[in-house]
Order: C-alpha cells, then structure tokens, then sequence
C-alpha cells in the first residue's frame, strides 16, 4: 500500500478547512460552486483538487441516476480507475480523507469525504452540504467501499 495522501497533521487540516466552507452549500445536480451549489461527487472532487490530491478539479460525466438502473457504480469505476487512489480492505480503519462509497439504490452512487471519523461531509438532495457519521446506522448499512488518496 501507498502512502496516503493526508499524510500530515497540517495537510488533513487543510482538507477540512477547505471541506468545512462547503458546508450548507444546496444540493445541485453535476454543479461545483461553493455556496451555490454542488453534488456528491463533485464535492468530494473539489476538495481533493484544491488540496492538491487530484489533477482534474470535476468528476467526470456520471448520470444523477445511475444507482437505480445501472449495474456497476460510476463513483466505483472513476476510483478503480484512478492511479491516485487504493480501495481499501475492509478491516482497514479510515483516515482523514479517505472516500466513502454508499449503496443508494442498486450499486454505490454516493460518496463522502473522511473529515475526522467517524465525521464525514456529503451532499444529498433535500440536505446539501452536510457532516455525518459513518457509523450512524442510516449509513453504516449502505457503506461498501473505502478509497484513499495516495502518492
């Protein structure tokens, strides 16, 4: 295994200094602006990127959807498909910065980024930019992936 990304105490500080200002933005489809508006998977994207933990700033073209009539996970696949993350085993506890793939409908359509566990931030329809708790059962049951940054 790589090292992670978040690797020091000021880099996961930074990171959630960056995550925190996202907080109450609404909940807008495929939409990146801070305040304005954003999803899941743009969320997560933007921070990564302006922590410097990705090169692109979006997540690529995915479908609001894709949980309910699609067979594999468009979140799954961009992280399997990235050089800069490792999917975690299971028993493997979460850091700061890690990314967690939820089950919403037929397969992980949702993502939230480690702040400090169990605290997560996401975006949900009707919410917006929200911390949680991974192990708050709502979550903890449709949890199926760990990603982690790394270098």
């Amino acid at each position: 295994m790589r090292t992670a990304f978040y690797d020091t105490s000021w880099k996961q500080a930074r990171m959630v200094e960056v995550a925190q200002r996202w907080l109450g933005t609404p909940f807008i489809p495929h939409a990146c602006i801070p305040t304005a508006g954003v999803d899941c998977a743009q969320l997560v994207a933007a921070i990564y990127w302006e922590t410097h933990a990705i090169d692109e700033p979006r997540f690529p073209d995915y479908t609001m959807d894709g949980g309910e009539h699609r067979n594999s996970s468009q979140v799954v696949e961009w992280f399997e498909g990235n050089r800069k993350f490792e999917r975690l085993p299971p028993e493997t506890a979460v850091q700061p910065g890690d990314a967690a793939c939820f089950r919403m409908g037929r397969v992980p359509h949702h993502v939230g980024l480690v702040l400090l566990p169990p605290i997560f931030i996401h975006a949900m329809r009707n919410y917006g930019v929200i911390e949680s708790r991974l192990d708050d059962p709502t979550f903890a049951k449709r949890l199926l992936a760990i990603y982690r940054p790394v270098q």
